[in-house]
């Protein structure tokens, strides 16, 4: 062939337009042989249950376990103070597993159970007994901010008073008295004010973003086993194995190595499963403390209650253009319900001033966000 047909020559590239195109994970799911999180069990293996805060907010005057512990069946009972060793969790280890002194929302981690049974573990919940000192309750963010808000974290965050430890990402500490502001985000670019002048409209609004919940198919669960020289086996409904291992060996100040995540098909995440959250530190200390592996499922109801939803949003976008549609400037201030703790819903805030200030060419933008405690769930 010469050059000159080489060049005349057209191959036509393979193409996936218009072809059906089976997913490589169809047939075993199809055919009921994909085994999730239900499907696996190991030999030995308890049931763990968690007991959950009965107040908003309220201040823990001292819990009962001993009817619980005495009920057959039951191989351990665990509060905070069974744990001594127990370490803040979340993105800005803020809270602990197993809560201390007080509960925060109605989701609160107060006890753990596990069991020969799921039935018998749920028996042994209704046996512990919790006296509660009721404290003023703030469900709306903008309360959380006003001068005289009641302190959902009245500790100071930092060892220094400071909230040093909330740094993520474009984040700015807040130095000195604490306050019910977990992180804020601050952005800009060129001149809002020259922006407004070029304007020949501007238009603006406020909008609230409601809660959302992930409601996968699969919901959250792990399995925890120590074997005899103290290595860890889990497998995890996390999203991120790989770091999930990470965030655990620093956790347990074990070396990686001695750790190893399987992850079962998870039946969907969407981000409901990145962060370490309290059900699956709880359940490698009842593992720890039954030398036993024990299982952690959520049931459904407990998948609403208990797993992570995206974070509703109070937001006021101020936007200007000229006669030709072109955007001159935006400016962009939110308020996020973080709810009683800090996962990874505030740090979607990052997210949306991406999207507001480059998303379009804008020349001028302004973002400011807050994301406040509050008495309601964490996102």
């Amino acid at each position: 062939m010469s050059v000159a047909e080489k060049k005349a020559r057209v191959i036509e590239p393979d193409s996936l337009i218009g072809k059906r195109i089976p997913k490589m994970d169809a047939p075993e799911k199809a055919s009921g042989k994909t085994r999730y999180i239900h499907d696996i069990n190991l030999s030995g293996q308890l049931h763990g249950k968690i007991l959950r805060s009965e107040r908003i907010h309220a201040v823990i005057k001292s819990i009962d376990t001993s009817a619980a512990r005495a009920l057959p069946g039951v191989h351990v009972v665990i509060t905070a103070a069974d744990v001594p060793d127990q370490r803040p969790i979340g993105v800005a280890r803020d809270h602990f597993p197993l809560k201390v002194g007080r509960v925060r929302s109605e989701r609160d981690e107060i006890a753990a159970v596990a069991a020969e049974t799921e039935e018998i573990a749920e028996a042994a919940l209704k046996l512990i007994k919790v006296v509660y000192e009721d404290l003023p309750v703030i469900s709306n963010p903008e309360d959380s901010i006003k001068p005289d808000a009641i302190l959902i974290h009245p500790e100071p965050h930092g060892a220094d008073g400071s909230h040093e430890h909330l740094k993520q990402g474009t984040t700015i500490a807040h130095k000195g008295k604490p306050d019910n502001v977990a992180m804020t985000f601050d952005y800009a670019h060129g001149d809002v004010v020259q922006g407004e002048a070029e304007s020949d409209v501007v238009v603006e609004d406020t909008f609230r973003l409601h809660y959302v919940t992930h409601c996968c198919m699969g919901v959250s669960g792990m399995i925890a086993e120590f074997d005899a020289s103290g290595n860890l086996l889990m497998y995890s409904n996390t999203q991120v194995p790989f770091l999930h291992k990470r965030e655990f060996a620093e956790y347990l100040g074990m070396d990686p190595a001695r750790i190893r995540i399987i992850q079962p098909p998870i039946g969907g995440g969407f981000g409901s499963k990145l962060d370490i959250y309290p059900f699956e530190v709880i359940c490698l200390y009842l593992a720890r403390a039954a030398k036993r592996p024990v299982k952690m499922l959520f049931t459904r109801e407990e998948e609403f209650l208990a797993s992570p939803t995206r974070q509703p949003v109070l937001l006021t976008l101020r936007s200007g253009c000229k006669k030709d549609g072109t955007l001159t400037f935006r400016q962009v201030h939110t308020l996020h319900d973080n709810g009683a703790y800090t996962s990874w819903g505030a740090t979607t805030p990052f997210v949306m001033m991406q999207t507001f200030s480059s998303l379009y060419r804008v020349p001028h933008c302004d973002y400011h966000t807050a994301a406040v405690y509050t008495n309601n769930p964490y996102a």
